[in-house]
C-alpha cells in the first residue's frame, strides 16, 4: 500500500507549528538539549501524510526526518508516542523562551573568546611597537632594523583556527590585517637590502637616489603605501572589534 501523495499544508496550521517549535528539532532537543536553529521539515507523527492536524505534525531536522520516516530493520525507531513527547518538552522549552536564553550565552562565549584574541593583538603590537614603527618611519634614506618588524612577523606566523575570531566579520578584517601584513614583508625584503656591520639594518639603496632618483622615489612611495595601507587596515580591525564587543 502506498502512501498518498503529500499536499500543501493549510498556511495556519503551518505556521502554527513553525511558531511553536521556533524551527527547533523536536528530536534534537529531546536527545541532546540542543535548541538550536534547524533545516528541517515538519513531519507526520502518525507517518499519514493525508491527515494534516495539528497535533499530528512535528517540527524535525531533515537527519530526524529521514530517520523517522525510514523503514529499516537496522534500528529501533522512535515511537510516535516518544516523538510526541518530545515535541510537548520543546514547545514547553520555545514558549519559556529558553532558546533565546541558549543563543545569548552561546553569543556570550563568542565575545568573550573574541575579547581574549583582540587583547592579544592589541597586546602583540603594544609589546613589539611594530605598527607604531610603520607609523612614523620613514624609508627615504634611513636604515631601519629589521627586528622591528617583529609583531608582523609573529602575527603572520599565527595561522591556527585558535588565532581567528569568531564573528564573521572580525575575521574578514583579520584576515585582510594578515594580507596587509604580508604584503608590507614582501615589499620590504624586496625593496630594501642589509647595510652596516651587524646585517641586521636595511634600506633602500643610497646610491639609488643620487643614480636613479624615480627609481628611489618608486620604490620608497611603494613602501609608505604599503605601511599606511598596513596601519589603516589594523586601525580598521580594532575599532570594529571595539565597538562590536564592547570593549
Amino acid at each position: 500500500m502506498t502512501n498518498p501523495m503529500r499536499k500543501k499544508l493549510a498556511s495556519a496550521v503551518q505556521s502554527a507549528v513553525l511558531t511553536k517549535s521556533a524551527r527547533r528539532c523536536a528530536l534534537c532537543f529531546h536527545l541532546n538539549g540542543t535548541l538550536a536553529e534547524k533545516m528541517g521539515q515538519i513531519a507526520h507523527v502518525d507517518k499519514n501524510r493525508s491527515n494534516d492536524a495539528e497535533g499530528n505534525l512535528v517540527f524535525l531536522c531533515m537527519d530526524h526526518h529521514t530517520f523517522y520516516d525510514s523503514k529499516t530493520s537496522q534500528h529501533k525507531n522512535f515511537t510516535p508516542q516518544e516523538v510526541r513527547a518530545a515535541r510537548a518538552s520543546l514547545y514547553a522549552a520555545i514558549a519559556n523562551r529558553q532558546h533565546h536564553v541558549a543563543a545569548s550565552s552561546h553569543a556570550d562565549r563568542s565575545f568573550d573568546s573574541d575579547r581574549q584574541r583582540l587583547t592579544a593583538l592589541i597586546q602583540l603590537m603594544s609589546v613589539s611597537g611594530s605598527i607604531e614603527f610603520l607609523r612614523e618611519c620613514s624609508f627615504a634614506g634611513w636604515s631601519f632594523e629589521w627586528s622591528r618588524l617583529e609583531g608582523i612577523e609573529i602575527v603572520l606566523a599565527r595561522q591556527g583556527p585558535e588565532h581567528e575570531f569568531l564573528n564573521k566579520d572580525l575575521e574578514r578584517l583579520r584576515r585582510s590585517f594578515l594580507n596587509a601584513c604580508q604584503h608590507t614583508i614582501t615589499t620590504l625584503a624586496t625593496n630594501t637590502f642589509p647595510v652596516g656591520l651587524k646585517r641586521d639594518r636595511q634600506a633602500v639603496p643610497a646610491e639609488l637616489e643620487t643614480e636613479k632618483p624615480e627609481l628611489f622615489k618608486q620604490r620608497v612611495d611603494e613602501i609608505h603605501s604599503a605601511c599606511d595601507a598596513l596601519c589603516n587596515t589594523y586601525d580598521r580591525l580594532i575599532r570594529t572589534a571595539r565597538w562590536t564587543l564592547g570593549v
